[in-house]
């Protein structure tokens, strides 16, 4: 019996998943539309951002801006991503510029783009880069890590200057 129920515990433990919540919100008192993806996190947009589409695969939620600004938001466990699970060279120190790499190179080869960092804070763990190609345009990315939480934010506007999107980026994952 005692067999039994261990192999019956061990076979649950092992299929566990966590479930994800979502839920956006606009508050017009404040003018920010706060993004919750439960129990990742919850980021708060300055305006009124409406959710477009999701993608279950990478986990990202892609919104649209009043002046038609895209972002595009995901928040997962560090150690879930193809690169770092299950690697011990992949620590909570390194795990930004790692993501970086295995990211960046990636969407470089796919897009024939080209690749460039514009800034780096080790301290407050987030990398901030930009991808631009003729396939995709010019997109512009933090990755950031918060505890246990890996931040990816993404934002595409011809609209805003670099440092206005830079700096918009590094507004969403420091609040």
């Amino acid at each position: 019996m005692t067999i039994i129920l261990s192999t019956v515990l061990l076979s649950c433990a092992t299929t566990k998943s966590t479930s994800i919540l979502y839920s956006d919100n606009y508050d017009k008192n404040t003018n920010r539309t706060s993004v919750m993806i439960f129990p990742h996190g919850e980021v708060k947009i300055p305006g009124k951002w409406t959710k477009t589409r999701e993608n279950a695969v990478s986990g990202q939620y892609f919104f649209i801006g009043q002046d038609s600004v895209r972002i595009a938001i995901a928040l997962q466990p560090w150690d879930k991503y193809e690169f770092s699970h299950n690697n011990p060279e992949v620590t909570t120190d390194n795990f930004v510029r790692k993501f970086y790499e295995w990211d960046a190179n990636f969407m470089k080869e796919q897009t024939n783009g080209q690749i460039r960092i514009l800034r780096e804070n080790k301290e407050k763990s987030y990398l901030v880069w930009n991808l631009k190609s003729e396939r995709s345009g010019n997109d512009y990315f933090l990755f950031g890590l918060k505890g246990t939480t890996a931040y990816n934010l993404n934002i595409k506007t011809d609209k805003w200057e670099e440092e206005k999107k830079v700096n918009f980026l590094e507004q969403l994952f420091s609040e």
